[in-house]
């Protein structure tokens, strides 16, 4: 109060000889004057009054309420902004103490005036304070210490509060999005932004209360109310941007409450980070140090060279500047070793890369004869490729030719048994024909008609099987039941072909997992096929033999006429060994044997022996009680159909 009081009275009054004031407390009636003028009629409306007024360019007159409440009854020489500017002023109660390090200090000790009427006057045209009077007269310090200070910290306290209870509730899954990703270092730079912003803040606030933030109102063309309008929208988004910044990084430092101060700190911060990823990358370096094969000739060879190298360069740093001069000669030496190293390896590159563009022009017959050092493992590699894409075309080329006998084959099956059809419709027709002979056409017309439905049955069954589109009812199956069951039911057929059959059954029983149906179908093809191409009057012989788990069935028979088709593509569909087809067939018979006995996880394949025919199935045992992966993988190929 000693300071305030020197410096008004001291300073002040003694800068501003001319100042003048006049104050009165209601409650007392007690009054204190500079002056012996009458200042007080200054708040009447008298013509002395009037006559005192037109005396003073300048005076204001403040009137305080008993609730410390301001109002302006009367001034002269101010213009509204100043009023206004004093009204902002007044917000503050405390006094200035001026100090070199810290520009203005405001002490809460000065109680605010009430019930009191206050006159200033002046005589002077201009009034004005003086230049070493400013310094601690800053309004927007006024306006700082006044509340805005303290509503800014409020606003930090409040966001820091949402940031802490908001997560609470999980359903709301709040912190889970960009807030989690944010590292530590990161959101505490953000907090301080945050905090530094006060100092554009205040003067923002300020000049948006004053009216002066965007531009002056009296020099530009802008109503003042869009003025207005404009100040708070910058200052609501200026706000929104500062606070929005604040929670996002409270919430993303509150996952220490969470993650644990362990986790956060190697999970959500860049220096864990960094670190993580330092330590994996010694960790790899260390481990791939450990499985350094040093008894590969290639990295002996590098040992060597780097060991070599060390002891040079430790003996050249050994002997100071002399070591210097021949270092030199020792780094040209080394450029030529390199490049001739790299001479070779480029050579050997282009061997390599000279065999793979040949092999992409379609040429799979050249080789690679030298010696391609550390490409050597890739010109294997490659010869494997060359290999492959040579076994590729082969069996492309051989796709497409049975591709053009199926279609010739399958048009030859089904045009004849329909040209046959036809043929005896249209001499049904006739009406001079007998009785007998209409019945035999009658005959003829269904001998047909069931070879074009067994040829139709057949290519569907077959397509069925080649697309995987078949269903695997797995159930036991007494493998030589169903033999004799074949043979007993195909009795007639083996008969009229005057091929006398040898079953030799093994002495166990032969019990397999298999769909029975699909069986049935395989060995009656197998046996139907004997009784077609069989020489009559010999033997055919049906074997059954088990090795371990393994269950094998031979079916051999001399054909009568001479084997001269590929074994490989005879179970191809449409492929018949009677090239000549005279004899009745569709040619699929064996394609099904082999797609069916597949689809049951076994192997089919035909051998031929002058004319000695073998066809050879091979079936793995399964276990029922066992948990055996082939049951599995059986079952789950039924699953899929």
């Amino acid at each position: 109060m000693e300071e305030w009081y020197y410096r008004f009275y001291f300073i002040t009054l003694k800068e501003y000889a001319s100042f003048q004031y006049y104050l009165v407390d209601h409650k007392s009636g007690n009054t204190l004057t500079n002056t012996i003028k009458p200042l007080s009629l200054l708040q009447q409306d008298t013509a002395e009054a009037q006559k005192l007024r037109a005396s003073y360019p300048f005076y204001i007159v403040f009137q305080y309420g008993e609730d410390g409440s301001l109002q302006i009854l009367d001034y002269a020489g101010l213009d509204q902004a100043k009023i206004d500017e004093y009204k902002l002023m007044e917000l503050n109660k405390t006094e200035i103490q001026d100090d070199l390090d810290n520009w203005h200090q405001y002490k809460d000790r000065v109680k605010p005036p009430s019930d009191v009427t206050i006159i200033y006057a002046s005589n002077l045209e201009e009034f004005y304070l003086s230049d070493n009077m400013k310094g601690y007269l800053d309004p927007q310090y006024y306006f700082s210490e006044a509340g805005f200070l303290y509503a800014y910290s409020i606003a930090f306290v409040c966001v820091f509060l949402l940031a802490m209870l908001l997560p609470l509730k999980k359903s709301w899954k709040i912190g889970s999005g960009l807030a989690a990703r944010i590292p530590m270092e990161i959101s505490l730079a953000g907090i301080m932004v945050s905090i530094a912003f006060y100092g554009g803040m205040l003067p923002m606030a300020w000049e948006t209360i004053t009216g002066y933030f965007i531009c002056n109102p009296e020099y530009t063309i802008i109503p003042r109310k869009l003025l207005n309008v404009l100040d708070y929208c910058v200052n609501y988004i200026a706000w929104m941007a500062v606070l929005v910044i604040l929670y996002l990084c409270f919430l993303s430092i509150r996952q220490v409450f969470t993650l644990g101060l362990i986790r956060y700190l190697k999970e959500k911060t860049l220096t864990g980070r960094m670190l993580r990823w330092l330590i994996r990358k010694i960790k790899k370096l260390f481990r791939s140090l450990g499985e350094i094969d040093l008894s590969e000739p290639s990295n002996k060879y590098i040992m060597k060279v780097l060991a070599v190298n060390f002891v040079i360069l430790l003996i050249l740093c050994s002997i100071w500047f002399l070591g210097i001069a021949i270092l030199i000669p020792y780094t040209i030496l080394l450029f030529f070793i390199i490049k001739r190293y790299m001479d070779d390896i480029k050579k050997k590159y282009a061997i390599l890369l000279k065999a793979t563009s040949k092999i992409a022009d379609g040429n799979l017959e050249g080789t690679i004869k030298e010696d391609l050092g550390v490409f050597n493992p890739l010109k294997d590699e490659l010869t494997k490729v060359q290999r492959g894409f040579k076994i590729a075309v082969e069996e492309e080329i051989k796709s497409q030719r049975l591709k053009t006998d199926l279609i010739t084959n399958v048009s030859h099956d089904l045009k004849t048994p329909l040209t046959a059809i036809i043929t005896y419709i249209n001499l049904l027709k006739e009406e001079n024909i007998s009785e007998e002979d209409r019945k035999s056409y009658i005959k003829t017309l269904d001998n047909k008609s069931q070879r074009l439905k067994r040829l139709i049955e057949d290519l569907f069954e077959v397509s069925k099987a080649s697309s995987n589109n078949v269903t695997i009812n797995l159930v036991e199956v007494d493998l030589v039941n169903l033999i004799q069951q074949v043979l007993l039911e195909l009795d007639d057929k083996i008969v009229e072909s005057e091929v006398e059959f040898r079953f030799h059954p093994p002495v166990d029983k032969v019990v397999l997992f298999l769909d029975s149906e699909k069986t049935y179908r395989i060995f009656e093809n197998l046996i139907i096929n004997i009784t077609k191409y069989a020489m009559p009057h010999s033997r055919a012989y049906i074997d059954i033999t088990r090795e371990k788990d393994i269950v094998k069935i031979i079916l051999k028979n001399v054909s009568i006429s001479e084997l001269e088709f590929n074994s490989e593509e005879i179970s191809e569909r449409f492929v018949r060994g009677d090239q000549a087809r005279n004899t009745e067939g569709s040619g699929l018979g064996l394609a099904i044997v082999k797609s069916f006995v597949e689809l049951q996880g076994g192997k089919f394949r035909i051998q031929t022996d002058g004319d000695l025919f073998k066809a050879m199935i091979q079936w793995k045992v399964i276990n029922k009680d066992n948990d055996d992966p082939d049951k599995e993988n059986l079952l789950g190929l039924k699953n899929e159909k």
